[in-house]
């Protein structure tokens, strides 16, 4: 008989909201001293997302990452130089503020109800993930977690997949089915790592990534909301049969 199916969530956008890089971004980029430039496009996550993904443990690599990525926004390089150290300073402060986004705390309870494994793949910090999972109470409805410290590779490697599922076999003691695993991302690269890891993938719209960029990697399923997971068959079937 097959397991019942597995869950895996990128954190940021996807479990959590964003207020703090969101606040952040607004800050940042309504000062002139700055000398925005090609911006028409960009959402104020767009400019949190940049540092984002050009975060790292390691400071020095960090600002090589943020100098390169702001280079078409910020054309001075002191500039953009400061810009990392002030961004990098403001977000964790506001971060108190940030909750379990909307509409996935009853998705996550309704997936509890017929014991689905949940489990969290982030390329946040370790110490950062344990925060919330304290402040949020995230073990109620998570079994399984791997950050950046957990790993020897970043998402879009599948290694974190890897890590996470064997982290769920030790705790269900069942053999993992992996047409029966999905991965919920809101950026391309999260998209990537399910492909490489050969499990579904779903691509979460009101995220940090835009639709645009999502689709172009062919997510196996596209929901608007978290809440329109219930549509997919297997789950309705599952949930409501």
């Amino acid at each position: 008989m097959p397991h019942s199916p597995i869950l895996l969530f990128d954190f940021d956008g996807v479990v959590i909201t964003q207020k703090a890089l969101e606040f952040s971004a607004l800050v940042y980029s309504r000062k002139g001293y700055f000398n925005w430039r090609n911006t028409e496009s960009l959402r104020l996550i767009d400019y949190a997302r940049l540092f984002e993904e050009s975060d790292s443990n390691n400071r020095v690599k960090a600002l090589i990452q943020v100098y390169k990525a702001y280079k078409p926004y910020i054309s001075n390089p002191l500039k953009r130089i400061l810009f990392f150290i002030k961004f990098r300073r403001t977000y964790p402060k506001y971060e108190i503020y940030e909750t379990i986004k909307p509409n996935l705390k009853s998705i996550l309870e309704l997936f509890n109800t017929i014991d689905a494994p949940l489990g969290i793949v982030s390329n946040t910090k370790n110490s950062r993930l344990s925060t919330f999972r304290k402040h949020l109470n995230l073990d109620k409805y998570f079994s399984a977690y791997v950050s950046r410290d957990d790993s020897p590779f970043r998402k879009p490697h599948p290694y974190p997949i890897f890590k996470v599922l064997e982290k769920i076999k030790q705790k269900y003691h069942f053999p993992i089915e992996k047409d029966r695993v999905f991965f919920i991302g809101d950026l391309p690269t999260d998209i990537i790592c399910a492909h490489n890891a050969g499990i579904k993938s779903i691509a979460l719209l009101n995220g940090h990534g835009t639709e645009k960029a999502l689709r172009e990697v062919n997510p196996t399923y596209v929901l608007r909301d978290i809440l329109d997971i219930t549509e997919i068959e297997l789950f309705k079937k599952l949930l409501f049969d």
